[in-house]
């Protein structure tokens, strides 16, 4: 009787073992789904919008990027800025587009102000290869000045977006 008892005890206590040692579950999203109108028209921009242009999605200043090989979260801002950051610090403009299939734009750029001055413009350009859908990317920039710096997306003339930092000194 008395090896039983202890047999049962083992068993008991490896089970709450076990349950401890489980990883806890994925949050369950209870949103119901879009709109049946809005997914068609996402659908519809996806097949026949390359002549409408990308659709900048966010544009996100970050301090940091998962770039982890294999990582869930690859690709993906996991650390925006959050208030303010000192003088020197290189803070990255996170952008995420939805690009229409076998759409090609070269005339998208990202311009980094301090104030109301440019101070750096680069060329984003952006593919839709053949399944069009979700894109990321990020461009870097070292925030040398106490002040305002945006980061501002545009296609030719037109503002896509923007954000903004404080930049204070250390």
């Amino acid at each position: 009787m008395y090896r039983y008892l202890i047999a049962a005890v083992a068993a008991v206590s490896s089970i709450a073992f076990a349950q401890d040692a489980a990883p806890a579950p994925a949050p369950v999203n209870t949103d119901p789904p879009p709109a049946a109108a809005a997914i068609k028209q996402v659908m519809e921009y996806l097949e026949f919008g390359k002549d409408r242009g990308p659709a900048l999605v966010d544009i996100v200043p970050c301090m940091k990027v998962d770039q982890t090989k294999g990582s869930p979260t690859l690709n993906t801002c996991i650390e925006p800025v959050n208030g303010k950051v000192n003088k020197g610090t290189t803070v990255y403009a996170w952008l995420q587009w939805y690009i229409p299939k076998d759409a090609k734009y070269d005339d998208v750029t990202l311009q980094t102000l301090h104030e109301t001055e440019i101070r750096q413009t680069v060329d984003i350009p952006i593919t839709g290869k053949e399944q069009g859908g979700r894109q990321r990317g990020w461009r870097g920039s070292n925030l040398s000045k106490v002040g305002k710096w945006t980061f501002k997306v545009r296609r030719g003339d037109k503002d896509l977006g923007s954000a903004t930092v404080d930049v204070v000194a250390p």
